[in-house]
């Protein structure tokens, strides 16, 4: 049987050392529960939040996977959002991958979402590290794990995308120069 949780944790170790912190989520005593790891000097004056757990539940999302999330503010709250974002995915069965948004970051932390402008967040496939990073491997490659990016985005961003979708909206992300890891950056729309 694969350990997946060991594969990501030396994933994440290879190419981002070791955690600072982390914190464990709980949605109820039967679900396993979702860590989220910390680490510092990644990225310039960011954290980087990365998930473990998710994996766990291959069979309800439809993928073997975990997330990751970098943010240069919010530190307080990232982890929070991130895992109750998770669980809501996981209590309605969506299928994750690239191209997933979930709005109502307001109904998990209202503060967060109206100093920051941001009320969703969006997955896609991981930039700024290395190609390797978002694919953990496994012995025989049957179910190798993938890594996905979550970013926050604002409202109009979110309708954006769910009016055109994940290419044109990761299009204009990128037309517009956009660091989705700055928490307090303007909307895009």
């Amino acid at each position: 049987m694969i350990n997946y949780g060991e594969l990501y944790y030396d994933q994440y170790s290879k190419f981002l050392g070791q955690p600072f912190d982390r914190e464990i989520f709980e949605n109820n005593k039967c679900m396993p529960n979702i860590q989220v790891l910390k680490y510092k000097n990644v990225f310039e004056e960011c954290y980087v939040y990365n998930t473990l757990g998710l994996s766990k539940y291959d069979d309800v999302i439809g993928s073997n996977l975990e997330v990751s999330m970098v943010v240069d503010e919010g530190f307080d709250s990232a982890a929070y959002i991130l895992a109750n974002t998770l669980y809501y995915c996981l209590a309605n069965q969506m299928q994750m991958g690239r191209g997933v948004a979930i709005s109502g970051i307001k109904n998990v932390d209202h503060e967060f979402a109206q100093l920051y402008n941001k009320d969703a967040i969006y997955f896609t496939d991981p930039f700024a590290f290395p190609e390797e990073y978002s694919t953990v491997l496994t012995d025989n490659h049957e179910k190798n794990g993938r890594i996905l990016l979550a970013i926050f985005i604002t409202t109009s961003e979110y309708e954006y995308f769910s009016k055109h979708g994940a290419d044109l909206f990761e299009e204009i992300l990128e037309s517009k120069d956009v660091d989705p890891f700055h928490i307090r950056r303007d909307s895009v729309l």
